[in-house]
């Protein structure tokens, strides 16, 4: 059933039946996720499978005629050692760092000003809405929740235009017309929605679904499910086993394409090394209970002892009979096995996941100079994992751009034509440590050696904003032509 004729279905109820029924993959398991995710809910915190000792008290006392008890024994519960492990949180965390730690790099190769200025335009809404903080969140939602969404939308906003025309200094009388500012909003099962994509039958995304709960001022909880397709966006209110439109739904986005940005994965990034984090937890738990119960020496006493005088010397005296005789008790069994165990099977929780181990203790024996080259080599397995990443996430954000490009098209009617034959691309920049001094000894070997032009060795090098890069080539050849008018004046005179 296509979505036309799924929306055109009077019942409401029967419309979100068929939208649910029309995602293709399973639903997240958002409590085996969310557990993986909360070190709090791990197995090692659960006393059903890790449960207290029980230590008894006072043992119970039975009659001897009729061997019935008289008193039940008196126990209490002795806490274990109990240590959880953040590992996901770690290395996702990681992952999020080296693919959107470095603002992914936005290029539009074109010579029209008109095109130029929109792409000011774009890069200006990006920094007002703070996206960099936004491709953070998306990117961990999407590693540690398998699936993520964005939501774009208008407000009334009168002001919004004025800035922005100002920030990019417009050169075509381009007025702020337009009222309504550009807001993002991120969907993700953690934050409560369950989503429901739907794909025709050439896998083509038409529309997206999202179920939510809203808790009211009086306590009670409210069902919602919303949908947005190329057109509209709907809204029903669930009342009682029906449901129904909400206030002033369904309506019109008035965008030229879909304002969802719906982005998946089969599995979260730390699925594999579930059984692996279990193990170690366990570990290292039963691992304290052992120092716990082995850190003070016990004493084992053989034959007759028959008193004690600490007093009697500097290390106390004990007097024994009958061939007695005091040791203690030493601990054999040595815990290197453990440590090797622990050892090995950290490791190949960050192997497993390409996550390199960021730490004072693991870096500290790298070197000073720890940049550039020697640094891309270390890190090449995060890299490849970037690399992989951006598989999904590079056409994730692509669909933002060429939305937002089209949209402002369609807000501020100005910028109607060249949002129609702008081209920008997105380029996903592995985050790395930039040495500065490398940076500029590079681009002027480049450009010295005539294989880069002064532009491009601008570039290689990083001083300057992208958008400031003919500004600063005019400065330099500004510094130039005066360096070489001073070069020219006489310096002194003849004398006579």
């Amino acid at each position: 059933m296509t979505l036309q004729e799924i929306l055109a279905q009077e019942n409401i109820s029967e419309k979100i039946k068929l939208i649910k029924q029309a995602r293709k993959t399973p639903l997240p398991d958002v409590d085996q996720l969310r557990k993986d995710w909360d070190p709090m809910l791990h197995d090692v915190m659960d006393k059903e499978k890790r449960p207290d000792e029980i230590k008894v008290i006072k043992p119970e006392e039975r009659d001897p005629l009729t061997n019935k008890i008289i008193k039940i024994a008196v126990t209490k519960e002795e806490p274990v050692n109990r240590i959880p492990l953040p590992l996901e949180q770690d290395i996702v965390n990681i992952h999020t760092a080296f693919t959107v730690g470095t603002e992914p790099n936005l290029t539009c190769e074109t010579d029209d000003d008109k095109e130029k200025e929109l792409f000011k335009v774009v890069k200006t809404i990006d920094r007002k809405n703070k996206i960099k903080y936004h491709n953070k969140r998306i990117v961990r939602s999407w590693l540690a929740e398998t699936e993520v969404a964005e939501y774009w939308y208008t407000v009334e906003d009168k002001s919004f235009w004025k800035l922005i025309l100002n920030k990019v200094k417009s050169a075509f009388g381009v007025k702020a017309n337009a009222t309504r500012k550009f807001k993002c909003a991120i969907w993700s099962p953690f934050r409560g929605d369950v989503l429901y994509p739907f794909f025709d039958d050439v896998n083509d995304y038409k529309g997206l679904g999202r179920e939510y709960k809203v808790k009211q001022t009086d306590g009670t909880v409210v069902n919602y499910f919303q949908f947005v397709d190329d057109m509209h966006v709907y809204l029903w209110v669930q009342n009682g086993a029906d449901w129904k439109d909400a206030d002033k739904h369904p309506f019109r986005h008035n965008f030229p394409k879909n304002p969802t940005i719906y982005s998946p994965r089969p599995e979260s990034l730390c699925a594999k090394i579930r059984p692996i984090r279990n193990r170690l937890e366990t570990i290292l738990s039963n691992y304290g209970d052992c120092i716990d119960y082995n850190f003070f020496p016990k004493l084992v006493a053989i034959g007759e002892v028959t008193g004690n005088n600490p007093k009697a010397a500097r290390g106390g005296m004990v007097k024994v009979e009958n061939g007695g005789d005091l040791k203690y008790l030493s601990w054999q069994q040595t815990p290197e096995a453990a440590k090797l165990e622990i050892d090995t099977l950290t490791e190949r929780v960050y192997s497993l996941t390409n996550t390199p181990r960021i730490s004072f203790e693991n870096l500290q024996g790298l070197g000073n100079a720890f940049s550039g080259v020697s640094f891309k080599y270390a890190f090449m397995g995060a890299h490849m994992a970037v690399e992989m990443h951006a598989e999904t996430l590079g056409e994730h954000l692509q669909r933002r751009y060429n939305f937002l490009v089209s949209a402002i098209g369609s807000v501020n009617t100005a910028y109607a034509d060249a949002a129609e034959t702008i081209d920008i691309d997105v380029q996903i920049v592995p985050y790395m440590i930039d040495s500065v001094s490398e940076k500029i000894k590079d681009a002027s070997d480049a450009v010295g050696s005539g294989i880069a032009s002064r532009k491009t060795g601008i570039i290689l090098a990083g001083l300057v904003e992208e958008d400031d890069i003919e500004t600063e080539i005019d400065a330099i050849e500004a510094d130039e032509a005066k360096k070489n008018e001073y070069s020219n004046y006489p310096i002194g005179g003849n004398e006579e």
